[in-house]
């Protein structure tokens, strides 16, 4: 079953929409997955490209799927605080319009380019509400910081390098205080400029959290939902064969 809502964010001062797909079906079982879009698209991107309420049937997992605009998922210096509205009240809202099991161990996030980025700097950020994350070829556009692009000053208005706004410190940060981290998956096309970018934050990680489990899936492509829509199915999967694996 899919929906279109809309909800409004005391954050963002405005209504702002969303898609849920659900399964047919909704017990003690079914998981929570929130699933983030890249730069140009919305709400809607995900279930126009990935057959989600088949997914969510077959992997019993409810889907919900913020629109973010091109935030990149940050606060911004001049209140528009994105990372708490998608990271925070967009979980608190979906918790209270749709009676699941919205526990720990139950939610995850994942999400493509900008997504990807949003995936691991919110699911570090709020690591008490997200078990899992799924970077899938996440956008680490820190690089592109000596083109002094408008948007790029306005995204990371509050920090890039070093900041809130890196995973890396974020990361670092949660393990000086001890504090829970979630289990990160990550993916990227080889022909992907951003698969580099992606192993450099992954050795980053590595050298603050030596014995840290970091998958990374790699597979010829670009940049697009040919990739996306496999590196989704493998997190549904993996979780599948965790759950068997504690058993």
């Amino acid at each position: 079953m899919k929906i279109d809502g809309s909800y409004y964010s005391n954050v963002l001062n405005r209504y702002k929409n969303y898609v849920a797909v659900l399964p047919d079906s909704i017990n003690e079982k079914t998981k929570v997955l929130f699933l983030l879009h890249g730069v140009g698209s919305d709400a809607a991107t995900w279930s126009l490209n990935v057959p989600l309420v088949r997914f969510a049937n077959t992997y019993n997992t409810a889907f919900f799927c913020p629109d973010a605009e091109n935030s990149f998922y940050t606060d911004h210096a001049d209140g528009e605080d994105y990372g708490l509205a998608i990271g925070q009240e967009f979980y608190q809202q979906m918790k209270q319009i749709f009676q699941m099991d919205f526990s720990y161990k139950n939610v995850a996030i994942a999400g493509f380019s900008m997504g990807g980025y949003g995936a691991l700097l919110l699911g570090l950020r709020f690591s008490e509400i997200y078990s899992r994350i799924g970077a899938f070829s996440p956008a680490f556009v820190f690089y592109k910081k000596e083109r002094q692009e408008a948007h790029y000053q306005q995204v990371f208005s509050k920090g890039d390098y070093e900041s809130e706004n890196d995973c890396v410190t974020v990361y670092k940060n949660l393990l000086q205080r001890n504090k829970c981290l979630p289990r990160i998956e990550f993916a990227c096309g080889l022909q992907d400029p951003l698969c580099e970018q992606t192993q450099k934050v992954i050795d980053q990680i590595k050298s603050l959290d030596p014995m840290a489990q970091l998958p990374f899936y790699k597979q010829a492509g670009f940049h697009d939902f040919s990739l996306w829509e496999k590196d989704l199915v493998r997190f549904l999967e993996n979780e599948g064969k965790e759950e068997n694996e504690n058993e």
